[in-house]
Order: structure tokens, then C-alpha cells, then sequence
């Protein structure tokens, strides 16, 4: 049997030449992506920290400046300075460790922060924690008077 009847022969033409062109384009195209989307979705990791990292500490910077704020009234003003001492104390570490603090820390702080996020609203419609209850010691007084208590002298007071 004759080997040529078995065999097409092809012209070397343009369309030849285009389909080998495409296949190696595709190829190549194929090598890029694979190699690429990794790199790209590890930087996209990165930036997703970083901007995890700066969001947290633009809404530090907001807490701090917003307890500052609050008016000074006597019990607000105590609690006020008691959330800036403890978001002091968080400055500290942040500007130590932020550069090494993972994704689950920093998720951590942030739901700290969101905790004095709502302090600081309550705060900021002056309604503090608790109540100032305003102690009255006239009936209690009175009920020792009526009893006949005596005042009691402090020890070693010789009056």
C-alpha cells in the first residue's frame, strides 16, 4: 500500500500558520493566568488586610477625638476618662504591633472598638451608665434623733 494515500497533504498557507499562531497564543495565555491569578489574589489578600488595618485605626483616631468631646459634666466627664485611659492604653499597643497583627487581631480590635463606638453614642446624648441617685440623710437623722442616739466621739478625743 502506497504511504501517501494515507496521508493529507497540506499546504503550508496562511490559515496553516494562523492555527498554529492561535494555539500558541492560547498556550501562552493559559501559562500567564495560571501563574498570575495566585500572585494577584495573594496581593488582593494583602490589600484587604492593609485597608482592614487602616479602617481600624482611622475609627481609633475617630474614638479618641470623640471622647474627648464629650461635655464635662461630672458623671460623663468619668466615664469619658475612663475610656480614654483604656483607648490610651490600646494606642500604645497599636503603634507597637500593628504592623504584625493578623486579620483575626485585627477583627478583634475592631469589635472592641465598635464597643466604645457605643459608649461613646450614648455618651454623646449625655446619658450616662447609671443613675445619680441623690441621697437625702434628713429621715435617716431624724429616725436616729427619735431613737435617742448619741453622737459617738472619735477615739482618743478628749472633749
Amino acid at each position: 500500500m502506497d504511504k501517501s494515500l494515507l496521508s493529507a497533504k497540506f499546504k503550508k498557507d496562511y490559515i496553516a500558520y494562523l492555527a498554529i499562531g492561535i494555539f500558541f497564543f492560547i498556550l501562552t495565555a493559559e501559562l500567564i493566568v495560571a501563574v498570575w491569578l495566585p500572585v494577584h489574589l495573594r496581593s488582593e489578600n494583602v490589600w484587604a488586610l492593609q485597608v482592614a488595618r487602616q479602617d481600624m485605626i482611622d475609627m481609633f483616631d475617630t474614638l479618641r477625638s470623640g471622647f474627648g468631646r464629650i461635655s464635662k459634666t461630672s458623671q460623663l466627664e468619668g466615664e469619658a476618662n475612663i475610656a480614654v485611659k483604656c483607648l490610651d492604653s490600646m494606642a500604645i499597643y497599636l503603634r507597637t504591633y500593628q504592623a504584625v497583627l493578623n486579620a483575626g487581631q485585627i477583627a478583634e480590635i475592631r469589635s472592641n472598638l465598635d464597643d466604645f463606638q457605643a459608649i461613646l453614642y450614648r455618651l454623646q446624648k449625655e446619658n450616662p451608665y447609671g443613675r445619680q441617685e441623690k441621697i437625702d440623710p434628713s429621715g435617716f437623722l431624724k429616725r436616729l434623733s427619735a431613737e435617742g442616739m448619741k453622737p459617738v466621739s472619735l477615739p482618743g478625743s478628749d472633749k
